[in-house]
């Protein structure tokens, strides 16, 4: 600490450490969970389906093969009640292929 600058704040408890970093922990946490389920759930494919990206309820795959886009549009809205089952609220509303 340098002369002059305020003391950095101590915290007491976890539940004061976890009050601070709520919002981006709980973004990470909601990411953890859905790279561990969507590999859990699409299995083998996973190398054909490469998550991209999450952005406001619509979920960004990229698929490398034209076979596998198919077989990803076919079983899109079961992928998605099976990964919206581990949120506490619905999260993903669409899929999108990039």
């Amino acid at each position: 600490m340098k002369l002059g600058q305020p003391p950095q704040k101590v915290w007491h408890s976890s539940q004061e450490l976890n009050g601070s970093f709520n919002r981006l922990s709980g973004a990470l946490n909601r990411l953890v969970i859905l790279e561990y389920v969507w590999n859990q759930q699409v299995g083998g494919k996973a190398r054909f389906w490469v998550l991209k990206a999450v952005q406001r309820g619509t979920l960004f795959v990229q698929v490398r093969v034209s076979v596998a886009r198919n077989e990803l549009l076919a079983r899109q809205q079961p992928l998605i009640r099976e990964l919206n089952k581990h949120f506490d609220t619905p999260w993903i509303k669409k899929i999108e292929i990039v």
